[in-house]
């Protein structure tokens, strides 16, 4: 089961009676499910965020075990920088919400892709997250950090630029 469907069944088993009643009247139904899409995709955001969270703790053990080596220190300084910015990013982003006079409409379909773009951006930071607790423990054992910094630091690029793919949609510059 994909993580889209998990938080989809949890939030559908959540619903009041008056709720499940009330999805059965058309109009009721489309501005429910709009909410609905909306809140899925701030929860996968917020667990984008806990795992952000966890990497970066990580990140804050290998930076200091990198403070006898000037140049891993700098690399180590540069990638937790870009993790930070990265996790600023995903707690800030746009929620897939238009007003009624907002030039850039997010309809249902876009908030269906959304979630599953969301869902990629988990699967990416459960990556990172992994990548960081492994350089943690090579910083508490002694070993060299620079090549795992380097894949450390692609994988935040990739995130950040699969990110701004997200937000170029959200504000209507893509498609």
């Amino acid at each position: 089961m994909s993580i889209e469907d998990k938080v989809e069944s949890q939030m559908a088993g959540n619903r009041s009676l008056t709720e499940r009643i009330a999805s059965h009247v058309p109009i009721y139904k489309g501005y429910k499910q709009k909410n609905l899409r909306r809140d899925e995709d701030r929860a996968v955001r917020q667990e984008v965020a806990r795992a952000l969270e966890n990497a970066k703790t990580d990140l804050s053990t290998v930076q200091r075990a990198t403070v006898n080596n000037l140049e891993l220190m700098r690399d180590a300084e540069r990638v937790r920088a870009k993790a930070d910015k990265y996790y600023i990013d995903v707690k800030k982003a746009a929620g897939g919400y238009s007003g009624f006079h907002d030039s850039v409409k997010i309809l249902e379909a876009e908030l269906d892709g959304l979630i599953s773009w969301d869902a990629r951006l988990i699967d990416g930071a459960t990556v990172l997250k992994d990548q960081t607790a492994a350089a943690a423990r090579d910083a508490d054992g002694g070993i060299d950090l620079k090549a795992t910094l380097r894949a450390i630091e692609k994988t935040i690029d990739s995130l950040i630029e699969a990110y701004n793919e997200r937000e170029s949609v959200m504000r209507g510059f893509k498609e």
